[in-house]
């Protein structure tokens, strides 16, 4: 399996924040330099990858990073597969209801002729686990999201892929008090017929690790199929919990010498292993707060080695750099918060009834530091230069989507955009520990 991509190679270091090995943390991991990325050549040989959960295709830019085929993909929302396939340089996605029994007959079909298949990889909806509360989970909705998970095993035991990769959030591990995972997992090691057995293994890995201007935990469930028993492929050890660095960048707090290698490594600009939010979005115009949709030209050369790779295949201007339109009252409040600040920064008399008790709200990103976890709500994070929130181009650079990934007005509205966004996996994370693992077994 031929893998095109260079991957970080990191070190780890045990975690539990400043309770770290100092003699583990002498020097951070840097970043192999990354060659024409997003779209390498690929020939018969190349191997092959099926979606499921596809969304708008971050995985699979991730995937196809690696070398990898796609050949199919499955999403039941038609307007993020007319999205995925608008993005991709052979349109791969479908519309399919991966629920139903005509759902997995129609993916048995159209894998059939494949001959086999080297890799499954699956997004499924991680709202019925994840403690994030939009407004949309009710019972019914949460249980249809946590059933798309469950049937995961029935398209492992139709296709019989090599591989396995499944992503959702970690809150997974505590569901039914992990009693989900776990059946999950059984299932996953023996998913149907007798002769066909997986080595099944899972971790936490924070997307900031791995170059993504985001602290974003996800889940990664990677499962190897036993022929010979002599299988090497296996996750990479996770890297630490750097959430205490990320808060003390943005509440300028003193940083403890455990975890200083990482912080030189987030503010070199050359180095690709970790990005902070102004490397992400410095060569992006800023702009006000309503202003129209337009072609726009990048504000100045590429100032990082994340905005090179996010500007590669991109078009001279950038295009979805429309802003939200934001009411004056949320202007005032935010020209009281302060780069890495929330809603406990805005002042007694402009609150009006806003609760200052949870650290979510009126986020602002802070330049020196990754963005928190992006939602599916415009909202969640507002500008670190601007008293707005991020234009859909902006929110795509935090989630690592180059730029040549665009969602046409024709296609999409501008909020399903974001949700697409928000639900997506960053390509980045994929690409890294895919490609580890798949080194390991190189090795």
């Amino acid at each position: 399996m031929q893998i095109v991509a260079p991957i970080v190679d990191q070190r780890q270091i045990r975690r539990g924040s400043c309770d770290l090995d100092v003699a583990d943390a002498r020097s951070a991991p840097r970043e192999e330099n990354y060659g024409s990325t997003w779209l390498p050549s690929l020939d018969k040989s190349s191997p092959t990858a099926i979606e499921l959960c596809s969304g708008m295709g971050a995985i699979g830019l991730g995937l196809r990073s690696l070398g990898f085929q796609i050949v199919h993909a499955y999403d039941s929302w038609d307007e993020a597969v007319a999205i995925y396939n608008h993005n991709a340089s052979e349109p791969a996605a479908v519309e399919c209801d991966l629920l139903t029994e005509k759902g997995l007959q129609r993916v048995t079909k159209d894998c059939r002729r494949l001959g086999g298949v080297d890799l499954l990889a699956a997004g499924p909806p991680c709202k019925g686990f994840s403690q994030i509360r939009n407004g949309h989970h009710h019972k019914a909705q949460a249980s249809q999201h946590n059933r798309l998970l469950a049937v995961m095993p029935d398209y492992v035991s139709a296709l019989r892929p090599r591989l396995v990769l499944i992503e959702n959030v970690p809150d997974l591990m505590r569901h039914r008090r992990g009693k989900t995972l776990k059946d999950l997992l059984v299932r996953l090691k023996a998913p149907g017929p007798r002769d066909l057995r997986y080595r099944v293994e899972y971790d936490v890995f924070d997307a900031a690790l791995y170059g993504t201007p985001q602290a974003r935990r996800r889940l990664l469930i990677f499962c190897v199929r036993l022929e010979t028993g002599k299988e090497k492929e296996t996750l990479p050890e996770p890297g630490p919990n750097l959430a205490p660095l990320y808060s003390a960048i943005r509440h300028g707090r003193k940083i403890c010498q455990e975890v200083e290698p990482y912080r030189r490594v987030l503010a070199d600009p050359h180095d690709l292993t970790m990005t902070q939010a102004q490397q992400a979005l410095s060569d992006i115009p800023v702009l006000g707060p309503g202003e129209p949709e337009k072609p726009r030209p990048y504000a100045t050369s590429p100032q990082s080695a994340f905005q090179q790779l996010m500007r590669e295949r991109a078009p001279k201007c950038l295009s979805n750099t429309q802003t939200p339109v934001v009411r004056h009252q949320t202007v005032l409040r935010l020209q009281e918060i302060p780069p890495g600040g929330c809603a406990r920064d805005i002042p007694a008399h402009l609150l009006n009834g806003l609760s200052r008790r949870f650290g979510s709200a009126y986020r602002r990103l802070h330049p020196g530091a990754p963005s928190t976890a992006l939602s599916t709500k415009y909202d969640c994070i507002y500008h670190y230069a601007g008293d707005r929130s991020l234009s859909v181009r902006e929110y795509a650079r935090i989630q690592g989507l180059p730029d040549f990934v665009t969602f046409p007005k024709t296609l999409t509205c501008r909020r399903n955009a974001y949700e697409m966004i928000g639900n997506s996996v960053p390509p980045l994370l994929i690409r890294a520990i895919l490609g580890k693992a798949l080194r390991n077994h190189d090795h």
